[in-house]
């Protein structure tokens, strides 16, 4: 099988439906090879920077990694505003780039390019992306092309690229498809953590939570939004999770922040339990005085990094874990404790609203 006819089937594979990209000399064996595989929708854009926001959006709908083509050199770089938000945004996707051919690489000469655009997308790349890597044979490229993938959807999602030289595109390869790739198991949620949260939280007499883009990056909405309304907690959003709630749900506050509504940042501020899932905490929503932020309050933190805990606002109480599994937990506990609905604060919310 061409290689190029291989990619086709091993995106079909992993759940893709649409490829996006701008046509371009270094990628035609892989749009080619993608049209005539039918199974594929192949959505030609006017831009590459179109076609990596394109893929962007068809992710976060989906939670299947968004697949963007382009070709070398300011094919390519065009990728990277659209890559760069796919990383800050945890989105998966996977981005292939074509790639002058391998003789044609510079290598370790003095000079700034030996193929006609060869441009070093891969080291341009690494900062905004879970892996950038480039194929350096015909029989490497089915085990890179699927840990992008995996890459791509494990742990904290993100942006990996794949950048396939010309003549690899054309090689002749025997191997098996790509199962479709599972998430890695992310950290084993403890239980008695999750105790010591339900416990706080039925103490607490103005509890909120705070949902933040994690949920969604994590398919967990509808978990998070039978665990509302079996906690009885009001809940406040950052930008990135404003539509994790209906708007006319009894217990959404919401926006908070520099953008936010002044009845939601005010509740914040009495609040005297935050529980965050899937929200940074970044300066935009607490403000300078993160000491400020922290007084007064217990704060549970749950997030899939562990860098983004404790990060900013110190003495959260940090649980390392997917959201997913985090909420199946907290709801079954939820439903036999019995937590107490809090008339009075929601009551105090609404007059503040």
């Amino acid at each position: 099988m061409k290689m190029s006819d291989y990619i086709a089937e091993a995106l079909y594979a992993q759940g893709v439906r649409q490829v996006y990209e701008l046509v371009g000399g270094m990628i035609t064996h892989l749009v080619d090879s993608i049209h005539r595989n039918g199974k594929l929708q192949l959505v030609s854009v006017h831009h590459e920077q179109a076609a990596a926001f394109a893929a962007e959006a068809a992710a976060r709908m989906t939670g299947v990694p968004g697949v963007a083509l382009a070709t070398s050199g300011p094919g390519a770089t065009n990728l990277l505003t659209g890559i760069g938000s796919c990383y800050f945004d945890s989105t998966p996707a996977v981005f292939i780039t074509g790639q002058v051919n391998r003789d044609e690489l510079r290598g370790d000469r003095p000079i700034r390019q030996l193929g006609f655009q060869e441009t070093d997308i891969v080291t341009m790349a690494k900062p905004i992306t879970k892996a950038a890597m480039q194929a350096g044979s015909a029989a490497e490229l089915p085990h890179l092309l699927a840990e992008a993938f995996r890459l791509a959807v494990s742990g904290r999602p993100g942006p990996v690229l794949l950048d396939i030289p010309m003549d690899l595109q054309r090689a002749d390869i025997t191997a098996p498809l790509p199962a479709r790739i599972v998430p890695d198991a992310g950290p084993e949620v403890q239980p008695a953590a999750v105790s010591a949260l339900l416990h706080d939280l039925s103490r607490a007499e103005r509890p909120l939570i705070l949902v933040g883009g994690g949920v969604r990056s994590a398919q967990a909405v509808d978990l998070l939004r039978e665990f509302v309304d079996a906690a009885h907690v009001p809940v406040v959003n950052s930008l990135m999770g404003v539509d994790v709630l209906p708007f006319s749900h009894p217990l959404r506050v919401g926006l908070i922040g520099s953008y936010g509504n002044r009845w939601a940042n005010l509740a914040l501020g009495r609040a005297d339990f935050l529980l965050v899932l899937g929200s940074r905490l970044d300066i935009r929503q607490t403000g300078a005085d993160t000491e400020a932020f922290r007084q007064g309050r217990t704060i549970y933190h749950v997030d899939c990094d562990q860098g983004e805990i404790n990060n900013r606002v110190l003495g959260s109480r940090a649980l390392v874990a997917d959201l997913k599994p985090f909420l199946r937990a907290a709801l079954a506990e939820a439903r036999t404790a019995a937590l107490p609905e809090r008339v009075e604060w929601e009551s105090e919310i609404a007059e503040l609203r």
